[in-house]
């Protein structure tokens, strides 16, 4: 045999090459063997090495060829692990291949993500070993882990039917015919003239009439007080019991449930003082404020995303899909201000369109998301054409990031299905597994039938 030739057993497969061949790169586990190495064997006079034999096709044609192409049937951790065994670096991987690892190694950042959010807390940790402290615990785990028990959902179902009742009751104050009428238009301005006081409304906006003149029925009013009861009493309960007051405060639902309380009963503070809501406009401004902010209570529906993985799964979509969001919003912005320059330059010698550049934006914006409302509009040729080239871009800007961020969510969809199947299988595995007195010959229950004869 040549001087120059050597041979590499890998598993039990010989392997026949050059020495100047593996010698090419001497920083790699081959690129550095000799005949004085620990792997080598005077009896067979062969290199050894304990691996796939497979495997090390590929990792012999690296120094033949000089680039490493890697098989696509085969797992990314796989060719990860032998790469690192052969000392081989992850940058002389070809391009071409190179999807091989990439995509391993978003799988894995996937996986562990994904692996975080949906992994079951160990609440043991929290509880305090008294009885308050327990009673504490199973109260927190109640409210907020609606798989814990049997009751826990019940109580998430019937939290989830008391948010959508209490979305109804906004539309259903407004309405007129659910109001009651306790006074017309009339009778209200000779009482405010008798008494001295300065009404700030209009009567000619009937909406702020049918405030002055009519009041909420009193079955929504106390359905109402019940429903802010209902959660006055669950956001106390949660901040009793939570046990980590930090993590607490730093989840936004909980600073909402907060505000929300806050608000919920401010309302009704404010309701009470009729007379100088009449007389006040900045109060009665700050009740509407106060009402309008309410309606985020509807966000408490999100609390149930812990028993809708899809929920929770449109959530991490919108979080990792950031730099798309806000490339969006910066395109779309650049854009709509310069459709709304050139609108109003366009339209300049039209005297009733686009009064300033302001409406011109408001119309780019209303152009480019295809709503169109039709309030502002060109009228010349000049600023048809722009109108044309505005809606043409508003389908390019929008449809671009929101493909990549239903993409997101369809790859993150995937992978958490893979992964329920995954843990599915695993507890359906361990499940199945025999207990020690189940595969022997002894009776587990031959200790109390001894005793039960001896008595």
């Amino acid at each position: 045999m040549d001087d120059d030739t050597v041979r590499i057993n890998v598993g039990g497969t010989m392997f026949t090459t050059r020495l100047s061949t593996v010698q090419k790169y001497p920083n790699t586990l081959l690129g550095s063997i000799s005949f004085e190495s620990d792997c080598y064997s005077k009896d067979d006079k062969s290199f050894y090495f304990d691996r796939n034999p497979e495997l090390f096709n590929t990792i012999l044609d690296y120094y033949r060829n000089g680039c490493l192409h890697l098989p696509n049937h085969l797992c990314g951790w796989l060719w990860k692990t032998e790469l690192e065994f052969w000392k081989i670096p992850l940058t002389d991987i070809s391009e071409c291949c190179h999807k091989t690892i990439s995509s391993y190694n978003k799988r894995v950042d996937v996986s562990k993500m994904l692996k975080a959010v949906f992994s079951p807390l160990n609440h043991s940790e929290y509880a305090s070993p008294s009885g308050i402290g327990k009673l504490r615990h199973r109260l927190w785990l109640f409210l907020d882990e609606p798989e814990s028990s049997t009751w826990a959902k019940v109580f998430s179902f019937i939290y989830l039917s008391t948010v959508l009742v209490s979305a109804s009751f906004p539309c259903l104050k407004t309405h007129p015919g659910i109001r009651i009428q306790t006074s017309n238009a009339t009778t209200i301005l000779k009482l405010a003239a008798y008494n001295n006081v300065q009404m700030w409304m209009n009567k000619d906006n009937h909406k702020e009439m049918q405030f002055a003149t009519t009041k909420e029925p009193n079955w929504l009013y106390y359905w109402s007080l019940v429903i802010c009861i209902f959660f006055s009493v669950e956001t106390i309960l949660r901040v009793l019991t939570c046990s980590t007051k930090n993590k607490f405060v730093k989840e936004w639902l909980n600073i909402l449930d907060i505000i929300l309380f806050v608000i919920m009963w401010i309302c009704y503070g404010i309701k009470h003082a009729e007379k100088e809501i009449l007389s006040n406009k900045h109060l009665a401004y700050f009740l509407c404020f106060c009402e309008a902010v309410s309606v985020l209570r509807l966000f408490k529906f999100f609390r149930l995303a812990k028993q809708y993985s899809s929920l929770r799964i449109l959530f991490i979509a919108v979080q990792s899909s950031v730099r798309e969001l806000l490339l969006l919003l910066i395109t779309f912005f650049v854009f709509g201000w310069m459709f709304a320059n050139l609108v109003y330059y366009t339209e300049i010698l039209e005297s009733e369109s686009f009064p300033n550049m302001l409406v011109g934006f408001w119309w780019s914006v209303v152009t480019m998301t295809t709503v169109g409302y039709g309030d502002v509009y060109p009228v010349g040729p000049l600023g048809r054409v722009v109108g044309v080239l505005c809606s043409l871009c508003g389908l390019l800007v929008l449809a671009m990031p929101i493909a990549i961020i239903a993409g997101n969510f369809d790859s993150l969809c995937r992978h958490n299905e893979e992964r329920e199947a995954y843990v599915k299988l695993q507890t359906k595995q361990k499940s199945n597994i025999p207990k020690a007195w189940e595969t022997s010959k002894i009776d587990p229950n031959y200790p109390i039938k001894l005793f039960e004869s001896y008595t």
